[in-house]
């Protein structure tokens, strides 16, 4: 079930590359003026970011759900090692997130 977890992340992860890249693309495709490629590329990594946020909540998902299944004081240490790094990746992403949407 956990590994289920995984790799849809890993899909959410891939979904968001994705369309960072078709922002990007056309950013630097069809847009000349360079304020207009800014707020492409902006728009793309306000996208990633939406993505990799998703994506980390689902694997702290997948993590409690390993937990549960294999419950000792390691695994348990290990998620809460696990959920604070992936905390502090979202608090700085969406830190910058909010800067972008005010540009």
């Amino acid at each position: 079930m956990a590994l289920a977890i995984e790799l849809f992340s890993i899909a959410i992860f891939v979904l968001g590359v994705l369309r960072f890249s078709g922002w990007f693309f056309s950013g630097e495709a069809l847009r000349r003026d360079a304020h207009e490629r800014s707020h492409q590329l902006n728009r793309g990594r306000l996208a990633l970011g939406r993505h990799i946020l998703a994506g980390l909540d689902v694997l702290i998902v997948a993590d409690l759900i390993r937990t549960v299944l294999h419950l000792n004081v390691d695994t348990i240490l290990l998620l809460g090692g696990l959920v604070l790094i992936r905390s502090l990746i979202s608090f700085v992403l969406e830190h910058e997130m909010r800067a972008l949407e005010k540009e």
